[in-house]
């Protein structure tokens, strides 16, 4: 067994006969981070829900502890010391975060009843343990932040005490502090002799949480080594299968002459957003800085007629009346949402469903859909992005995420937005599919449209943006422009600094 605590040799599955995962082959050793990586559809999330128990494997092996290990069911992983934070949350919104923290493991009296008490009291335990504030163990999850949310699926996890952690994108949704947080309590939990599997698209976290990194390419294993053995070009390569000259694409020429598309006059949603008045040009993309928390998000679903709000919205001179989302399709605003799961998509319905879903009323007559036409909106639009599929009928929710996120691109571009609102659109895809949607963003532009785009990595944001507004306490704190559009300076802008990095050389 050596220092071995999970092995998988050999691991195939398929479903309908196309492979998902084509003889994988992964280690995790006691008392190290384990990183996998690799673009979506690669099979990560495939072998995360074999590992779970959520699938079984058609074929292969797998080792726990050196003994022979298949769990049944995701209760039969735990109980064998294997505990997954999925991607996709699994908390009840409508239970209590002491009832989603220790479900299963509640304590209980007489007549297998759950001692309410003792449940409170644990849980604020635990909570405190993990050094968690500002949560309210009797409230209902459907109270809490995205962020909180993500950090009480993590410590629901933590509490079972496993010896694998699985943990699968965890901070698309944290807060930079939040991530401190994660982080500690992974290295903590790993120098107890446990193993942590850590999937993740930014690099920057691997590099920086990681002993050990493994890539997925295909359905398979491709490459495998210690942190050091595998410098970020490296990883780049192995997941795309070709060498990346560059992750973003080339700015274009400023045009000489900027037309407004949009006018925000003094747009304020209480109590998080007051009097912002943001300007979105032609061809052009305005970066939203700040902390998460903000205000952005009610900036933006405001803008998209989803928030009750006061001002004026003006789009291409002409006064809007934004109460809800119909009204902002018929004037032209797409959003891509921050959440595709919740917000986005219907994971029940097709892909065709999905895809089509904002355009019904452009693709019949009398209310009746003419599927000749939604076919060939369907068929233009998987070419056009690239999405990997192996049938439009299929659930949306059978894809991966990035060919997910791919579907609400679409389904937004069959509007032909004049605005585009892109709310932290490359929050948990991969590095290929990231370069996929810079290269789109760069073609909108040259297109026509104005886009509005907030992203929680900075490092995007100053290098997509042709302006960035940072966003603090619901109010526009900073303007940057040009060669001042640095990291250095939307973060410094974000908590209230001053500039702190020198301006970007001109290109």
């Amino acid at each position: 067994m050596g220092n071995t605590v999970l092995e998988i040799r050999g691991i195939q599955k398929s479903y309908d006969g196309v492979a998902a995962l084509r003889g994988a082959n992964l280690v995790c050793e006691y008392g190290r981070v384990c990183g996998l990586m690799g673009e979506n559809g690669a099979g990560k999330s495939t072998m995360v829900k074999v590992l779970s128990g959520a699938v079984a494997p058609d074929q292969g092996e797998m080792t726990l502890e050196g003994r022979p290990f298949l769990a049944r069911s995701p209760a039969e992983a735990q109980s064998a010391g294997v505990v997954t934070v999925f991607q996709e949350l699994s908390l009840i919104p409508d239970l209590t975060v002491a009832d989603n923290l220790l479900y299963g493991i509640e304590p209980r009296v007489k007549w297998g009843r759950i001692d309410r008490g003792a449940l409170v009291g644990k849980a604020e335990e635990a909570l405190s343990r993990l050094e968690v504030g500002g949560i309210d163990p009797r409230v209902n999850v459907r109270e809490l932040s995205l962020a909180d949310r993500q950090v009480i699926e993590i410590c629901k996890a933590l509490v079972r005490r496993p010896k694998v952690l699985i943990l699968d994108e965890p901070t698309s949704a944290l807060l930079p502090q939040q991530v401190d947080w994660l982080f500690k309590h992974v290295r903590s939990f790993s120098a107890a002799g446990n193993s942590t599997l850590f999937i993740s698209h930014r690099l920057e976290e691997v590099e920086r949480l990681c002993d050990d990194v493994t890539v997925f390419r295909n359905g398979t294993d491709v490459g495998s080594g210690s942190k050091q053995d595998m410098p970020e070009e490296r990883l780049i390569e192995l997941m795309l299968g070709r060498q990346v000259d560059r992750i973003f694409p080339e700015a274009p020429a400023p045009p000489e002459r900027a037309e407004i598309v949009c006018e925000v006059n003094n747009i304020s949603s209480p109590p998080r957003l007051a009097d912002v008045s943001p300007q979105m040009e032609r061809g052009k993309v305005l970066g939203i800085g700040g902390l998460q928390g903000q205000g952005q998000r009610e900036l933006f679903l405001s803008l998209y007629g989803a928030m009750a709000h006061s001002g004026q919205v003006v789009l291409d001179t002409k006064a809007l009346r934004l109460h809800r989302p119909a009204d902002a399709l018929k004037a032209g605003i797409a959003l891509i949402p921050e959440d595709r799961a919740t917000e986005g998509l219907c994971l029940g319905l097709g892909i065709r469903d999905n895809l089509s879903l904002s355009s019904l009323g452009s693709l019949g007559r009398l209310g009746l859909v003419s599927r000749e036409r939604e076919q060939a909106l369907v068929s233009t639009s998987v070419e056009r992005l690239s999405i990997k599929l192996r049938d439009a009928r299929q659930e949306v929710s059978a894809l991966s995420g990035g060919n997910q996120q791919k579907v609400l691109l679409a389904r937004a571009l069959a509007q032909r937005p004049k605005l585009l609102l892109m709310f932290d659109a490359t929050r948990g895809v991969d590095v290929g599919t990231k370069s996929e949607i810079y290269a789109l963003m760069r073609e909108l532009c040259r297109q026509g449209v104005a886009i509005l785009f907030y992203s929680t990595d900075v490092f995007e944001l100053a290098e997509m943006s042709d302006r960035v507004a940072v966003v603090h306490d619901g109010r526009v704190r900073a303007e940057l422009e040009g060669a001042d559009i640095t990291e250095g300076n939307i973060v410094a802008a974000s908590v209230g600094g001053r500039r702190t990095q020198a301006p970007r050389p001109a290109p």
